[in-house]
């Protein structure tokens, strides 16, 4: 014989567990950006998983006026001047390019073209990675580290020619709020 009850309960329950998640925030991820060596680069990067792929949000202080290259790294390091971090994201296999135009189909997965720096010396870029997500998904970020380089990404092959790493971060999600 089946208790009505214990129906309705595991209904009541499903029902609840729903609804505590329909008003959650998107996961985010922060990454401090530090000087490597000489350089005098900080900042912050902020990223958002979203429907359309991984927001990414940054500033960059003290840096050279111009444009400068700007990955995500494979390993969450930034040591050694921030060649700890290693190479770009690249979890495909995938020739060098603008991740951002092309997907991470087209791209490295963590190539995020260029900031521009003003005379001042601060950069910002607001940016859109489709098919990138912090966790979870085909190409995940969180742990490993971004980038700001020493000069421009020209998208040459393999890697843009951006020069050295002036300062670096680890992606670290953030606690829900």
């Amino acid at each position: 014989m089946e208790r009505p009850f214990r129906s309705l309960s595991v209904l009541v329950l499903t029902v609840s567990a729903l609804a505590s998640t329909a008003g959650a925030s998107a996961e985010t991820a922060r990454a401090l950006l530090r000087p490597t060596g000489e350089a005098t680069v900080s900042g912050e990067v902020y990223f958002e998983d979203t429907d359309g792929g991984l927001r990414v949000r940054a500033e960059v202080r003290g840096a050279a006026p111009g444009k400068h290259g700007f990955h995500i790294h494979e390993f969450g390091a930034c040591g050694d001047s921030g060649k700890a971090a290693g190479g770009h994201y690249n979890p495909a296999g995938h020739p060098h390019g603008n991740a951002l135009t092309g997907g991470a189909g087209a791209a490295h997965a963590g190539d995020l073209g260029n900031i521009e720096v003003g005379e001042e010396g601060i950069g910002r870029i607001e940016a859109l990675l489709p098919e990138v997500k912090l966790a979870g998904g085909v190409y995940t970020v969180a742990g490993r580290s971004v980038v700001f380089h020493e000069k421009e990404d020209d998208f040459g092959q393999p890697l843009g020619n951006a020069g050295g790493r002036s300062a670096c971060g680890t992606i670290t999600i953030l606690a829900a709020s």
